[in-house]
């Protein structure tokens, strides 16, 4: 089983600490919350379930098409990202797949083929070698990779891509790219291309993973290759109502934007400034690197919750990933992370 952040009844049972009091740094989630317009569209959808969801999701698609300037034959909405993953890879099945680590767990799981892997090193702050990128593409009939990439928030430069979606193509092969961090990033492009899939997220910038909500762009021919292997009605009648109200909702996407601009830089330089080694990232989370090997357990019983990284291959024991959140809660981090290396300086 795959290990993510987020899972706080976990961690309640764990720590000894009730769940609401629990502040969650394991989860890239946008911490504004929900937009007020996306939680009238919940209550205002209530009445709505008794009824069968929209199979088409007619105005969620209508929303998208807007918003990205595509058609709806080039998107597909899932429950989540997570699930169209796992779509892709059931209709192409590939035997081959390559992958540049570290990176989420569950292209792997979703995978179930052989795996060819890119090292991207700290040493070189996780910025891989792109003649390695191109050798791996020459030799798989599928490639994932991510960017901006979980754990360390890079982006792999748009010129790479093309070379890696051109290597593929040539042998009728596929790049599946993994955007779900991108609309964090409002002036970033994405590659378009035949044999290109980008796989997008909605939870996070939206702050509604309880509801799981994802597309991705294909081909019209290759979109409906994957629809075909999702089972009816994947998306219900509120994640769809939140879809749209969240789309169409630009005020909350600058308050955004003017967040991350804010907290990002004040968070990596209290990370800094303790002494830790801190990556090199773009995005709502923050990879660094520690001697405390045993930080998770110590900000968990203090009620903290971070994302422990030594099960990323390529890391180990050391490497912890946290989210940005708002100002008072990371700066509350940075005091119990202090509590943290007191207690160790004095044992």
């Amino acid at each position: 089983m795959a290990k993510h952040g987020g899972n706080l009844q976990a961690a309640a049972e764990r720590y000894g600490v009730a769940r609401e009091k629990l502040l969650d740094f394991s989860a890239n989630i946008n911490p504004l919350g929900p937009p007020k317009s996306v939680l009238q569209a919940i209550v205002n959808g209530g009445e709505s379930v008794r009824h069968y969801p929209d199979p088409e999701a007619t105005e969620l698609y209508r929303a998208l098409a807007q918003k990205t300037g595509l058609s709806s034959s080039q998107l597909l909405v899932g429950n989540g990202a997570a699930e169209l993953l796992f779509a892709i890879f059931h209709a192409l099945r590939p035997q081959r797949v390559g992958l540049l680590q570290p990176c989420f767990s569950e292209y792997a799981e979703a995978a179930k083929a052989e795996l060819l892997t890119v090292m991207a090193r700290a040493e070189k702050d996780f910025l891989p070698e792109l003649s390695e990128l191109l050798d791996v593409c020459a030799q798989v009939d599928v490639f994932v990779i991510a960017s901006p990439n979980n754990p360390n928030g890079r982006l792999v430069p748009l010129d790479w891509l093309a070379q890696m979606a051109d290597v593929l193509a040539m042998r009728g092969a596929y790049l599946v790219i993994d955007e779900a961090f991108l609309d964090f990033l409002p002036e970033q492009s994405s590659l378009m291309r035949e044999h290109v899939i980008l796989l997008r997220s909605l939870t996070k910038f939206y702050s509604i993973p309880g509801l799981r909500l994802g597309y991705l762009v294909a081909t019209p021919a290759l979109r409906e290759r994957i629809a075909q292997e999702l089972p009816p009605w994947s998306v219900n009648t509120l994640a769809q109502e939140a879809g749209v109200a969240g789309l169409q909702d630009e005020e909350y996407a600058e308050r955004t934007f003017a967040w991350l601009n804010r907290e990002r830089p004040f968070l990596e330089q209290g990370l800094r400034e303790l002494g830790f080694t801190v990556y090199s990232g773009t995005v709502n989370f923050i990879l660094f690197q520690t001697e405390l090997t045993d930080l998770t357990e110590r900000l968990g019983e203090r009620g903290i919750l971070i994302r422990d990284c030594a099960d990323y291959p390529g890391l180990g024991a050391g490497f912890y990933r946290v989210a940005v959140r708002t100002r008072a809660e990371n700066l509350l981090l940075l005091q119990k992370v202090k509590e943290v290396i007191a207690c160790h300086s004095c044992s």
